[in-house]
This record gives C-alpha cells, structure tokens and sequence, in this order.
C-alpha cells in the first residue's frame, strides 16, 4: 500500500531526527539527581559528554511529541511487515520495518524509564545498552532505512 510505504518513509526521518539530535532524557535525569558533597568535586565532564551534541528544538525535545512519534513509528513498523509495498511479502520492506521498530522501541522505552517515579523500576542492562546508550545509532539505521526505501521502493530487501 502506497500510503504505508510513504507513512514508513516520514516516520523514519522523524524518528531519525528524535534521536538524533534531540536530548537524551535518561542522562538529563540522571544529572539532575542529588550528588553526594564528595563526589561533586571529583566529577569531571568525559570526552563523551564534551562531544554528545544536541540541538535544542522545542519539537524534538517534548516528551508528548516522543510518545506520540513511538507509537505511530511502532504502528507503521509493524504494518510494514504484513503489508508489502513491492515484492516478496515480509522479507520486501525488512530493513524499513526493523528501523521503524527499533527507533519507536527506543523513544518509548526511553519515555517509559522517565516518566515511571518508582525507585525499583529499572531496565535491563542490555536493554538500556541497544535501545537507550545506542539511540544515535539506531537514528543513523533509520535515515539511511528511509532513504533506500525512497531511492529504491522495488528492491528486494529495502
């Protein structure tokens, strides 16, 4: 269907742009927690944290435009693998369904791991190590998903 095959493309780069260049919630909660007077002094600021380069846009960084972008990137992610725009069915639009399940996994884990106020909840560290650590990543598999996907909607695999 035409309308998810472009759906897919738009989310993708929203998606993609979210992740990249807005801000890491879960860093900014947890520099924002109370530091202990001896450890304050010692905390000097990484290579990591001097290079990790954000753009302030009040769009990208609403955690209602998150939610709402997570979802529909999760919903068009998992329509893309039952409805094929061109080609084999399920292994057609692969790498643009996986990309849009990754990037809307990752925006919602990251507004769910915010948004609880419970002390006990955490997620798994491997879980946090793909889906939040890796976020840049997984907004660099979803722009170049898009882009494939637009240059060449007939291909087998995109």
């Amino acid at each position: 269907m035409e309308q998810f095959y472009c759906l897919s493309v738009v989310m993708n780069v929203i998606t993609a742009l979210v992740l990249m260049y807005g801000i890491n919630f879960t860093k900014e909660q947890a520099e924002n927690m109370p530091v202990p007077a001896e450890k304050k002094s010692s905390r000097r600021k990484t290579s990591k944290e001097k290079k990790d380069i954000s753009i302030d846009c009040n769009l990208l960084n609403k955690k209602s435009f998150r939610l709402v972008v997570g979802i529909i990137a999760v919903v068009v992610g998992l329509m893309k693998v039952l409805s094929v725009f061109e080609g084999i069915p399920i292994i057609g639009d692969l790498l643009p369904a996986v990309a849009g399940l990754a990037g809307g996994a990752s925006l919602l884990l990251e507004y769910y791991a915010c948004s609880t106020s419970s002390d006990d909840f955490e997620l798994a560290d491997n879980v946090r190590a793909v889906f939040i650590d890796s976020r840049k990543y997984i907004g660099v598999l979803c722009i170049v998903a898009a882009v494939l996907h637009f240059v060449f909607p007939g291909a087998l695999l995109l």
